[in-house]
């Protein structure tokens, strides 16, 4: 799986992303090609190599070279929809674009589709963002994940006035995503960067165990004071573990009923967990009590928190991540004299084929038929064995 790193050691910002990129092996000719693809003129973009700290970087450069006017969510996105993009491309710069959207649109008290993003609706931040999305598309990156995020301190001008570092569309996109401590008397994480790092990347934290193929930095534009190299890191190779990356969210409860425990479970399914599930513990003083186990995406960890802690008495809980191994497999469809049944197959180390009728399908049947559950069950698995042979 080809995986980007951004080692956000200084914050993130779209042209420092553009230019890590570049950095890193993606072509600045095929972006051009592919920015002309936009309906959005006016601009050209250029390239600087740089030695920051002694450390050869590369500046991506966006200049309009006249007025441009600012465009809502629902501009941009009929933009980009219309394009002849590549769809992943388009999928990634949407999912940017929304992000920032809708930070803005509570900051704003606005609906989404009239939010006018002034700074990010401008030609140099849809560059950023579509330019990001071309770049990682190029690299053949299938999976992003991120440092903690420094935003910075103190004050930047804004088209609305004065705002306090981290701006507030800023915070409300980062939520859910760790943030890290810097003293900085700098903006160092911009809207357009929060949002690239929060739309696309499935994990924060540390380095992933990978093996680096290339590595690009990313300068930023302005020159801090304390002397740290203004730069944005990316690593992208393979990663070693073959596993998925997941989280895990897990608290204890001795003081809830089997009733509300079970609609917890239910409500998280729901809501986007990939699993969930109850065990029986023992707990100090030899209370009886469950605990309440969801397994979920990264991204999806924060909604999922506030599931936990609105629909059980928890006063608190724990999150960790987990690899998850998956054996290859794929859906087949079988006739059976009940109905069509799917068979999932599963592909063991050895080569050995696993199938398994999915039990939804063969409950249905077995409901409409009056048959039971287990003479649909062997009636499906026989199928799939003699579409093997």
């Amino acid at each position: 799986m080809r995986t980007a790193y951004f080692d956000a050691f200084s914050g993130i910002s779209g042209d420092m992303t553009v230019g890590a990129l570049l950095d890193a092996g993606a072509s600045l000719a095929r972006l051009r090609r592919e920015l002309k693809k936009l309906d959005v003129a006016g601009y050209t973009v250029s390239v600087e190599k740089l030695s920051v700290n002694g450390i050869h970087s590369t500046r991506f450069n966006v200049r309009v070279g006249q007025k441009q006017k600012y465009r809502d969510y629902s501009a941009i996105r009929k933009i980009i929809g219309k394009s002849r993009l590549n769809p992943k491309v388009k999928e990634n710069a949407l999912a940017i674009f929304k992000k920032i959207g809708e930070a803005e649109a509570v900051v704003h008290n606005r609906p989404l589709d009239e939010v006018h993003f002034h700074e990010v609706g401008a030609v140099d931040s849809i560059v950023d963002v579509v330019g990001a999305a071309i770049c990682l598309d190029q690299l053949g990156v299938t999976r992003c994940e991120c440092s903690p995020i420094p935003t910075g301190r103190g004050f930047v001008d804004t088209m609305h006035g004065i705002m306090p570092v981290p701006a507030p569309a800023t915070m409300l996109i980062l939520k859910g995503a760790p943030i890290a401590p810097d003293g900085a008397e700098l903006e160092l994480t911009t809207p357009t960067g929060a949002a690239i790092a929060a739309a696309l990347c499935v994990r924060f934290g540390p380095a992933p165990s990978m093996t680096p193929r290339t590595v690009g930095y990313g300068a930023g534009s302005k020159t801090r004071a304390d002397g740290v190299p203004n730069l944005l890191r990316v690593v992208i190779g393979e990663k070693n573990v073959p596993g998925r990356t997941l989280a895990v969210l897990e608290t204890n409860l001795d003081d809830a009923t089997p009733e509300s425990v079970s609609y917890a479970v239910q409500k998280a399914l729901s809501s986007g967990a990939l699993d969930a599930w109850v065990a029986p513990i023992t707990m100090k003083k030899g209370r009886q009590a469950f605990c309440l186990s969801i397994l979920c995406e990264t991204p999806d960890a924060a909604r999922l928190r506030d599931v936990m802690f609105e629909e059980t008495p928890s006063l608190g809980l724990r999150q960790y991540d987990v690899q998850r191994f998956e054996l290859p497999r794929k859906i087949i469809s079988v006739k059976t004299r009940f109905g069509t049944v799917r068979v999932k197959v599963a592909v063991t180390p050895s080569g050995q084929e696993r199938r398994k009728p999915e039990f939804e399908d063969c409950r249905a049947l077995a409901e409409k038929t009056g048959a039971s559950l287990e003479a649909v069950h062997r009636a499906a698995l026989a199928a799939a064995l003699k579409e093997k042979g």
